[in-house]
């Protein structure tokens, strides 16, 4: 009885020693793993976008006038150059004849004048008689001065001859004589000197009537000038008026489609009024606004992702054309102020079939790593200022401290402290510290 009590009594110690030892057992933390690999990851900003178009032009009237009803509606295609309004020309037209009416008139003007001006051989003529005059002045000088001379030789004897009447030493006869020399010589001398003094007259009439025929000329060229002027000012009075008659025909800049009309019915308008809005799709582009903070990562040319339900959830491939120089103040959906920077973001093949206004979301690639040693990006925490992962190893969690390249959402790549066909945590517990037991789940 003794022997069996004692055998009791030990098995009994042994149960409790193994119970204590289940009890003292740690129970393992069932954890999510995931093996290291080599993968490529890229960093990116996520945003949502709009399609816009780079060029849109508002065709707007060219000048004041009755435009016509507009037949294009919105969504029609247009050409280059092809006509997509009109306005009414009959006023413009009635302008430009009756400019060109006196243009006419003033050309036949300048005919007029042409008409009436002195010819070369009238000049040369002018000129010919002047010199005419002018020989006969000399001749008349030359029989003046012989007149002048016998006149004062016969003075000379009629005083000598009269001297020798009066002393009785000639006769009465040859006082008469004498005195007759003189007479004639006097009329002679007055003859003489009035046909001296009708020839200078008629040289001055002669010069006169050059300087009148040559002023003729002058005044002629004068009214061609004017004539001429006046052409030149309703020449550019009509080149006005065209150049307005040709915007009648209103054109549209680029091939593309009407995007917006704002006129339909015929009605008077002002110039600058906007008539349709039009726009060449092969321009399209995406409009991003990135907030502040993560636009210092983002670059000229940097690749970009972009989806969404108008692109049937394919992967469209584009890159950052521009990025505007300043930010703005932009409320978000959940009314948080934010401060953005818009970017302008082109796909890669132009002929992609989007509208503009159509919302896709945009990924911004900013950095890329090829054959990385990567990580689920929820396998990473900081730890001691820096990054941590757990690795698994032999059914426990090992701290290990790691060095991230880059990460986005789903994936982290590791510059060092792995490698590739490790286990690690991929979704750490709170309970979870160095040399826990885990489990996978």
């Amino acid at each position: 009885m003794i022997g069996r009590k004692r055998i009791m009594i030990a098995g009994g110690v042994v149960a409790v020693v193994a119970l204590l030892w289940l009890m003292s057992r740690e129970r393992p933390v069932a954890v999510e793993m995931a093996e290291v690999s080599a993968r490529t990851v890229r960093e990116y900003i996520a945003e949502d976008a709009k399609t816009r178009l780079a060029d849109d032009y508002i065709i707007d009237m060219p000048l004041s006038g009755t435009v016509d009803a507009i037949t294009l509606e919105e969504g029609d295609e247009v050409e280059a150059g092809g006509c997509v309004a009109t306005v009414d020309a009959y006023g413009l037209e009635q302008q430009v004849a009756a400019l060109e009416a006196l243009i006419a008139q003033a050309r036949a003007r300048i005919t007029s004048v042409d008409v009436e001006k002195p010819k070369p051989e009238d000049l040369a003529s002018a000129e010919l008689r002047i010199k005419e005059e002018h020989d006969r002045q000399a001749i008349a000088a030359k029989e003046r001065a012989i007149a002048e001379n016998d006149f004062r030789n016969a003075e000379r004897e009629w005083n000598r001859v009269k001297a020798l009447f009066e002393s009785g030493a000639v006769s009465q006869s040859q006082y008469d004589e004498a005195e007759r020399g003189l007479k004639n010589a006097r009329e002679n001398l007055e003859r003489v000197s009035l046909a001296s003094d009708s020839v200078k007259k008629a040289l001055d009439i002669a010069e006169l009537a050059s300087q009148r025929l040559a002023g003729s000329v002058d005044d002629n060229e004068f009214m061609r000038e004017v004539y001429r002027k006046e052409i030149e000012n309703l020449e550019s009075q009509l080149n006005v008026l065209k150049d307005d008659l040709a915007k009648t025909q209103i054109a549209s800049p680029v091939k593309g489609v009407v995007l917006e009309k704002f006129v339909d019915d015929k009605r008077v308008l002002a110039a600058g009024t906007p008539l349709l809005r039009i726009g060449d799709l092969q321009t399209i582009e995406i409009e991003c606004d990135v907030l502040s903070e993560e636009i210092v990562r983002v670059k000229v040319d940097d690749p970009v992702e972009i989806t969404g339900k108008a692109l049937n959830d394919r992967v469209v491939l584009g890159r950052v054309n521009r990025i505007y120089p300043s930010g703005f103040q932009k409320v978000s959906a959940l009314g948080i102020e934010q401060q953005r920077v818009r970017t302008i973001l082109t796909f890669d093949d132009p002929s992609e079939n989007l509208r503009p206004g159509t919302s896709v979301d945009v990924r911004i690639i900013t950095g890329e790593v090829k054959d990385a040693i990567s990580v689920p990006e929820r396998a990473t925490f900081r730890s001691d200022g820096g990054w941590a992962v757990f690795v698994v190893e032999g059914g426990r969690a090992r701290l290990v401290p790691v060095e991230i390249a880059l990460k986005n959402d789903d994936w982290a790549a590791i510059r060092s402290g792995l490698q590739p066909g490790q286990i690690v945590v991929a979704e750490p517990k709170n309970e979870l510290a160095d040399g826990v037991r885990v489990a996978p789940l």
